[in-house]
């Protein structure tokens, strides 16, 4: 009886220490949050708004032009919550079918990638609307008859893609 109880401790120890272990493993390593907004560029400033706060894009660029914001861009945010650093190599916009947009030339912000993100940091890029737009057409083209949401992602060494939760659901008479 006693080899028995104490084989049952010696179990509990060892799930317990192998719980232990995984999550230090998750938690410890680089956990990357990738947000979705959209916004303008005026005044040698950037201006953004989180998509699922957007009600139509028109209006949103519209009230941001009149104030002086007249560049409209798409405004890719990642986040770094873990406790590593993680190097991201590049940003852009996809949809659930495999096609994606990368800008090579033309990104608004001054952050170059590869970037290495450290721990509890964040980044910000953007690229000019009027490229979603085009792309958000060429999507229109290949699938007429459906819709699908853009989403952010960025792409980490290693080969990982990490995509935003929220998505933009463009209507093309928005674009």
């Amino acid at each position: 009886m006693t080899s028995l109880i104490i084989s049952i401790i010696a179990l509990c120890v060892s799930i317990s220490n192998v719980t232990w272990q995984l999550a230090r493993f998750v938690l410890e390593g680089p956990r990357l949050r990738v947000h979705l907004k959209v916004g303008a560029l005026g005044r040698d400033n950037l201006v953004s708004i989180p998509v699922e706060n957007v009600k139509n894009l028109d209006e949103t660029f519209a009230s941001l032009a009149s104030r002086g914001f007249s560049q409209p861009v798409l405004v890719v945010e990642v986040v770094n919550q873990g406790r590593l650093g993680v190097q991201l190599l590049d940003f852009g916009v996809d949809v659930p079918k495999g096609l994606s947009l990368k800008v090579v030339e033309g990104v608004v912000t001054d952050t170059p990638m590869p970037y290495v993100l450290e721990p509890h940091q964040e980044a910000t890029w953007a690229m000019p609307f009027e490229y979603v737009a085009n792309f958000a057409r060429a999507c229109k083209e290949t699938w007429p008859n459906e819709t699908h949401p853009l989403k952010a992602y960025v792409h980490r060494a290693g080969g990982k893609k990490i995509r935003s939760a929220q998505g933009l659901p463009l209507t093309f008479t928005d674009v």
